[in-house]
């Protein structure tokens, strides 16, 4: 049987799973995959939170499906500059050198360098050994593209004419409703995973409610 990679939709039903204090065989279980699937999932593209005293795992599924991603291409791409670039740049970056001052050098050495932007995202894909941004005078700011989304036509009462006093998050029973659809049909090819997930928005307190399908007549009772 070939395997399939987790989609976004997956990804987002394991970390509500997760907040649920669900186990990696339940999570295993609703989404109809393996248990070494899951649980490698959430080894490998968890993000480390620093905090005060240390540091813990999180599991964030836009973050995972970014790691995800970024693997990829890195598994397809051949660099298409040569191990003389990259050992100068190596060796520059490591002495404190900025992309700026490398890209703008005029050298008989190593012909070809890179542009100041392709350096700095050389530095964080971590395409140069033993470098990182930490070797930088000033850490450069990455933009990630914004999301794009489809477009909808709701007739009813839109959001933002709710309450003001929701938006503070001062006070318990206002909840937000959403649906998850998985990207896998069922075992009959009927139909996909879906979830309908419900979020308080004082508490943060999450529910998850595995339905047939996204069907108003699936979801409404949930």
């Amino acid at each position: 049987m070939s395997y399939n990679h987790l989609t976004i939709e997956e990804r987002s039903c394991i970390y509500q799973f997760l907040n649920l204090g669900m186990s990696i065989r339940k999570i295993a279980q609703a989404l109809k995959r393996s248990p070494s699937t899951i649980s490698r999932e959430i080894k490998r593209n968890s993000s480390k939170i620093k905090v005060s005293r240390g540091s813990y795992t999180k599991y964030f599924p836009i973050k995972a499906n970014d790691k995800y991603i970024d693997r990829r291409k890195d598994c397809h791409r051949k660099s298409k500059f040569s191990k003389d670039v990259i050992d100068y740049l190596t060796v520059k970056i490591n002495e404190h050198w900025s992309p700026e001052q490398i890209s703008n050098r005029n050298t008989n050495e190593i012909h070809e360098l890179p542009s100041t932007s392709t350096i700095y995202r050389m530095i964080h894909a971590k395409k140069l050994p033993k470098t990182s941004m930490k070797n930088l005078r000033r850490k450069a700011k990455f933009k990630r593209p914004a999301e794009k989304r489809g477009k909808f036509n709701d007739k009813g009462r839109t959001i933002k004419k709710r309450p003001k006093e929701i938006y503070r998050r001062q006070e318990l029973g206002h909840w937000e409703a959403d649906t998850v659809e998985s990207g896998r049909l069922d075992h009959k090819r009927k139909s996909r995973c879906c979830f309908v997930t419900l979020a308080e928005r004082k508490s943060r307190y999450y529910i998850a409610i595995l339905v047939e399908n996204r069907k108003p007549e699936s979801v409404t009772p949930a």
